[in-house]
This record gives C-alpha cells, sequence and structure tokens, in this order.
C-alpha cells in the first residue's frame, strides 16, 4: 500500500459541478426520498458512512438503502423504476439497457488503480509449481471467473494482450460464484482465478493459493459508476446533486481514515480513526473490519470515460451485446469535473 498515498492525492481532485465545497443543506426537497441501490461490498462505504453520520439529512435526502447480491439487479431496479439511484458495473448487461439512453451515468465509483488491492489474480499450487507465475504465463492456461462477460473477463483479457499473450489462448472457466472460485484455485481446477481481494487474501495469508498479482499493478480500469434514470436527472436534478455530494465528501473521509492515514507496513497511524469508518461499513456490510483493512478500493467520482468506450467494444466485439452502446447515449458528464480521457466531440 505505499503507492496509495500519492495515488490518493491525484484522485481527490474531483470537484462537483453544482458546489465547490459540499452541498448545503437544502439542495434538495426537504426530506425528499431517493431510494439507493447498493451492494454489501466496502468500496460503497462513502454512501453506508453518510447514512450513518445524517449527511445525506444535511442535504435534504431521506436515503433508502436497498441491498442487492450482484450489479445485474441493481441495474434492473433502475429501469424498473424500483430504485433511483444505484452503482452499476460496466458489463454486458448494464449497456445492454443503457443502450436507448434511458439510464444514465452521473458519477464514477471504484477504479483499478496502481496501489490499491482490489481485484487479485490468485494461482493454484499445482501451476505455481509449473511455474505459472507472471501475467505473460497466463497463455494456454485456465483461468476462473465468477461469469463470463464479468469485469474480470474484460480486465483479464487487456491484462493478456498487455503482457504479450493472445487472450483467445486462455481457456476460461465460470464458477457462478465467489465461494465456486474460491474452491475451484485452491483444488486445481482452474490454474489461475480472478477475484476481489477480500475472499482471498485469506488463502493467501495461509498458504493455501499464491498470488501472480494485482489487477491495478497492470492496467487502470473503470470499474463501476453511479447510475440513475433520464427521468430522474430531469424532474429531480437536485437530488442526484446531493447524492452525489454526500459522495464526495465521505470519500475524502474514506481516505483520510484508511489511505493516508497508514505507516509504511501498511498499519493505521490512528487506528481509532480507522476503527470508527471501518466499523460504520461491516454494521452494513458484514464484512469484518479486519478484512476491509487489508482490501482498500479507489474511488473516484471522476469516470474515465476512454476506458469506458474500450469495454463497450470489447464486449461488442466479443458477442456479448447485439449491437454496441454507444457510450455518448448514456454517460452524463455534467454533474462532476475532471473526467478523464474524454474523446474530442464526445457527446456532440
Amino acid at each position: 500500500m505505499s503507492k496509495i498515498a500519492s495515488v490518493k492525492r491525484a484522485l481527490a481532485t474531483t470537484t462537483i459541478v453544482a458546489s465547490l465545497a459540499y452541498a448545503p443543506a437544502g439542495l434538495a426537497q426537504d426530506n425528499e426520498t431517493v431510494r439507493l441501490g447498493l451492494l454489501r461490498v466496502s468500496s460503497q462505504a462513502p454512501f453506508f458512512v453518510g447514512a450513518a453520520k445524517g449527511y445525506f439529512e444535511e442535504v435534504g435526502i431521506d436515503v433508502e438503502i436497498v441491498f442487492f447480491d450482484a450489479a445485474v439487479p441493481a441495474t434492473l431496479a433502475i429501469a424498473s423504476g424500483d430504485v433511483d439511484m444505484s452503482i452499476v458495473g460496466f458489463i454486458p448487461a448494464f449497456f445492454n439497457l443503457a443502450a436507448d439512453g434511458s439510464l444514465k451515468v452521473v458519477s464514477g465509483h471504484a477504479r483499478e488503480t496502481a496501489g490499491f488491492q482490489n481485484t487479485g489474480f490468485f494461482v493454484s499450487p499445482q501451476a505455481w509449481e509449473a511455474g505459472v507465475r507472471e501475467f505473460s504465463d497466463l497463455g494456454g492456461r485456465s483461468l476462473g471467473l465468477t461469469t463470463m462477460g464479468s469485469t474480470a473477463h474484460f480486465m483479464s483479457a487487456m491484462i493478456a494482450e498487455s503482457a504479450g499473450v493472445d487472450p483467445a489462448s486462455i481457456r476460461y472457466v465460470p464458477a457462478q460464484g465467489l465461494g465456486n472460485l474460491a474452491a475451484m484455485v485452491q483444488g486445481g481446477q482452474a490454474d489461475v482465478v480472478a477475484g476481489a481481494s477480500t475472499g482471498f487474501l485469506p488463502l493467501y495469508q495461509e498458504g493455501q493459493i499464491e498470488l501472480m498479482g494485482w489487477a491495478g499493478d497492470a492496467l487502470t480500469m473503470q470499474l463501476s459508476a453511479l447510475a440513475t434514470s433520464a427521468d430522474m436527472i430531469e424532474n429531480r436534478r437536485d437530488a442526484v446533486e446531493a447524492v452525489i455530494s454526500v459522495y464526495e465528501r465521505v470519500k475524502e473521509e474514506y481516505y483520510a481514515a484508511l489511505v493516508d492515514n497508514r505507516n509504511q507496513d501498511g498499519t493505521f497511524i490512528d487506528p481509532a480513526l480507522a476503527d470508527d469508518f471501518l466499523g460504520i461499513v461491516e454494521d452494513y456490510t458484514g464484512i469484518s473490519a479486519e478484512a476491509m483493512s487489508r482490501s482498500i478500493s479507489a474511488i473516484d467520482a471522476r469516470l474515465d470515460v476512454g476506458n469506458i468506450i474500450a469495454a463497450a467494444d470489447w464486449y461488442h466485439a466479443q458477442g456479448f451485446m447485439d449491437q454496441r452502446a454507444d457510450p455518448a447515449m448514456f454517460l452524463d458528464l455534467s454533474f462532476v469535473e475532471g473526467h478523464e480521457n474524454v474523446p474530442d466531440g464526445f457527446g456532440n
């Protein structure tokens, strides 16, 4: 984690267009209810902490958190009107639903970037003994994923290409669940698996599996974003701005408590500061504070637009989408300043 503090300073420069600081109380209509779809994962901490500390109330929002088990149902819930806003992943299900512009991404969220131990590539003991140690060794090997078309699928293909490996030479094995994925790599049914560090670091630390590398050290990738409906933007823009303002406010606390607050060995300089923050997140997610402290995601309200375009193109080329979704149809860049890799004339 030695690189995280410097990365944090780069990530913390985002500014909400609606406000130069944090949104004042009353930005939204008083006691305006927003149903927010979330997963029980630590990267969504800003929303949990914002709810627990009353920050949503300060900006006139009564937030109702609706939990989902995966990104796909969270995306479907926006389309059906069951929630007003959700964290979504850039996967085929989202691209297909958002192709007509009825769903809109209004803010970035989690990303892979150097120094953050988010998604790891873990190697079975048998494959490790056979010399599978680096990303360049992926050619001809089996790679376990939760599902085909997941973010890890796109990610692994990009990493393989950058390491000089033809992704077509990799045999992808869908596990249909994180538990199955862990059993797959432990038992050698897959040479390598790609998965969230919170689920695999304990196995690695116990010596049951080996670590090939962290995705963020091999590429920068937009993993997820905050999305809403076009109708929400048209009729309740103030509420959207208020939710993003709380996200930005707690994002600063997130980095202060969990990233900048680190000694060189990864321990916390001020354990109480970290414990207070992690304790709130543990209450919402059920993930232990100790496990979360080992796996901190990079979060940022800015979007890597070029990466989203590349993902849409790749999924279309691989046959996961009937027609290519045009990111200009579903990315609303007006809520946050400083988006990255925006092509000239994008959206015009």
